[in-house]
């Protein structure tokens, strides 16, 4: 199962307060790893400050459901509340990745850099195919026959 968060980012939070917010969001009671998401911050702060997590999300695949997490820019964050609904379970309480998108110049760096520092999280081409997408792209679509219920 997925589960879709949007979290309101520049100009109503900076990059730092928006990854603090998704740090917060997902961490808690049996949280592994805490040191890598503090470690990767400066360059998960210079892809949020890119807006490249309006496009496309950050995946955090773990213990439980899949979290999608989407950012809000501009208008839609000014609209936004800063309140983030919270989740049901802890996401990074196990073995847990997460990955976001980024332009595509920066992401052999941006890899190389958290390979060090957080090797739990990666850098994708934010105009790469990907399954996370919210999109019908690639999936079936299902008919059902309403009709034959009669």
């Amino acid at each position: 199962m997925k589960v879709r968060r949007e979290i309101a980012s520049i100009p109503k939070r900076s990059a730092t307060q928006t990854w603090t917010a998704i740090v917060d969001l997902i961490t808690g009671a049996g949280t592994i790893d805490k040191k890598t998401l503090e470690s990767a911050a400066s360059i998960m702060e210079s892809l949020i400050a890119d807006e490249q997590p309006a496009k496309k999300p950050i995946v955090v695949k773990g213990v439980g459901s899949r979290l999608v997490i989407y950012l809000l820019y501009g208008e839609d964050a000014m609209e936004a509340d800063l309140s983030v609904d919270k989740l049901s379970w802890n996401p990074t309480a196990g073995d847990w990745s997460m990955s976001a998108p980024s332009d595509p110049e920066d992401v052999d760096w941006m890899n190389k850099a958290l390979k060090d520092r957080a090797p739990r999280i990666k850098v994708q081409d934010v105009n790469a195919a990907s399954d996370d997408e919210e999109s019908a792209s690639g999936a079936q679509a299902v008919k059902i026959d309403w009709g034959a219920l009669n």
